[in-house]
């Protein structure tokens, strides 16, 4: 069963990629470590960064 860590986790996954602030494959690497809490800054720098360039180039 799901956890509620998971669960939200993955919702804020969804809602990132759905504002194309992060790339679908980026999102699936971040979520195990989103629901464990142990995401840094530079986790989510390099994703965020690149996913801005590529909506910037389209």
């Amino acid at each position: 069963m799901d956890m509620p860590s998971q669960k939200l986790a993955a919702r804020i996954i969804e809602r990132l990629v759905s504002e194309k602030l992060l790339d679908a494959s980026a999102g699936k690497k971040l979520l195990p470590k989103l629901a464990l809490g142990k995401l840094t800054a530079q986790d989510w720098r390099l994703p965020i960064e690149t996913s801005d360039k590529n909506e910037a180039g389209k």
